[in-house]
């Protein structure tokens, strides 16, 4: 189930622009769906639509017809003492499974940037390929007359055969290996004071940043920091330029790997090759890896 009406016609002409440059980078349009799409496809039962979210209140206020509410905390866990990590493949098999996903299935994920984006990673993880984030998302959808639901669905419960991928979590000792390495940029989503060093998060002071990671700000990707509406293709290749040499591969990072899904959600989009750290700097911090405060300048295409 593909999509390519709407924002995402952009997708078509810009990889032949961003391939001319960069043969490896071809935009993927299957990461976004719209409103006009869903619509289209809301009665096929291999579609279903996943709300993610810390709580159920905005779920029980209203959503798209049919959608499940997935709570934000059972798709990240504490491990070692570190925030935010990957469950194991059969955790995560029994809770999408729960909600009626399949390894067939198209899910398409609405709710709060950050939020989708983390849940997009972790079903990416583990094996599913058909995902897809609601363009505009909810807010769209009632903005534009359609109908909504208040009521939880009854759930068939689904089939997943869990096919890991490991090769899209970056390790500390991997990442500390790449330093300084052609075919690899890093991208730094902490603020700016986390990222010079004078600021802190979580009780934990920032030192700095990783060698040649250059910052974004997650907000400045995306229109509406309360629903799942990234900015225009353009806009974020342009973001993607400034910061990534082309070819190479993302690793997105920041405190516990949070904001950093933003980061590598949209380097799928445009087509990156892209790593998460998982353990982002909370962990870096506690191994006592190096760090730098002086700003990795942005790039000038």
């Amino acid at each position: 189930m593909r999509r390519f009406d709407g924002k995402l016609v952009v997708l078509v002409a810009l990889a032949a622009t961003i391939g001319a440059a960069a043969p490896r980078v071809a935009p993927d349009a299957s990461l976004l769906v719209s409103t006009d799409w869903l619509a289209k496809n809301l009665g096929d039962r291999a579609v279903v639509v996943l709300v993610v979210d810390r709580n159920d209140s905005a779920y029980k206020a209203g959503h798209v017809p049919g959608a499940r509410f997935v709570p934000y905390a059972t798709f990240g866990e504490n491990t070692n003492g570190l925030s935010l990590e990957l469950p194991a493949p059969d955790s995560l098999k029994n809770l999408f499974e729960s909600v009626g996903v399949s390894t067939s299935t198209h899910v398409v994920l609405t709710g709060r940037p950050l939020i989708v984006t983390r849940a997009f990673y972790t079903l990416e993880y583990l094996g599913l390929k058909n995902l897809s984030a609601l363009d505009g998302g909810f807010t769209k959808w009632k903005r534009e007359g359609r109908a909504g639901e208040t009521r939880a669905p009854a759930v068939e419960r689904g089939h997943i055969a869990p096919a890991p991928r490991p090769e899209i979590v970056a390790k500390a000792p991997w990442v500390l290996d790449r330093i300084g390495k052609a075919g690899y940029s890093f991208v730094d989503t902490r603020t700016d004071s986390e990222y010079i060093g004078i600021g802190a998060r979580g009780g934990l002071k920032s030192t700095g940043h990783i060698e040649g990671a250059r910052r974004l700000e997650w907000q400045t990707a995306f229109t509406d920091t309360n629903d799942f509406t990234p900015k225009s293709i353009a806009e974020l290749a342009t973001l993607w330029s400034e910061r990534v040499t082309p070819g190479d591969t993302v690793i997105a990072y920041c405190y516990i790997g949070y904001r950093a899904s933003g980061s590598y959600f949209i380097s799928r989009l445009l087509g990156y090759p892209a790593k998460l750290y998982d353990g982002s700097y909370e962990e870096w911090a506690r191994l006592k890896y190096p760090t730098v405060t002086p700003p990795t300048p942005l790039r000038k295409p």
